[in-house]
């Protein structure tokens, strides 16, 4: 889905980055409020070592289990809000679900396949 989606941005004129780390976040003054908002990204390229800036109009932070880290970047004082887990997500087509259906613990955790 990832490089689905990297592909799809580089069909829109997207320049895609693969092997790249945020060594700091750019920010600048909100002309509206004086805050200081994030703008983008100093990166660096982990084959070639090489550095440079990525800006952008809006910065999402979908680093999964990287998201504290990316915060901290943001401001030393955010929180850990990310509580990572580990597990395993099976898509199944729903004719399968008559034949099979995933029995659940109490605390969430799928705990194996028993037949119906």
């Amino acid at each position: 889905m990832n490089l689905a989606i990297a592909l799809t941005a580089a069909r829109y004129g997207a320049a895609i980055a693969n092997y790249t780390e945020v060594v700091h976040l750019l920010k600048r003054a909100d002309p509206q409020t004086g805050k200081e908002r994030v703008c983008g990204a100093h990166c660096r390229d982990g084959i070639t070592g090489q550095e440079f800036d990525v800006r952008a109009k809006c910065v999402i932070n979908a680093t999964g289990p990287f998201t504290d880290a990316l915060r901290k970047m943001d401001d030393q004082k955010n929180p850990d809000i990310c509580q990572p887990s580990a597990g395993v997500h099976i898509v199944i087509l729903g004719y399968y679900r008559t034949i099979c259906a995933p029995r659940v613990e109490a605390r969430g955790a799928a705990a194996g396949i028993e037949s119906s």
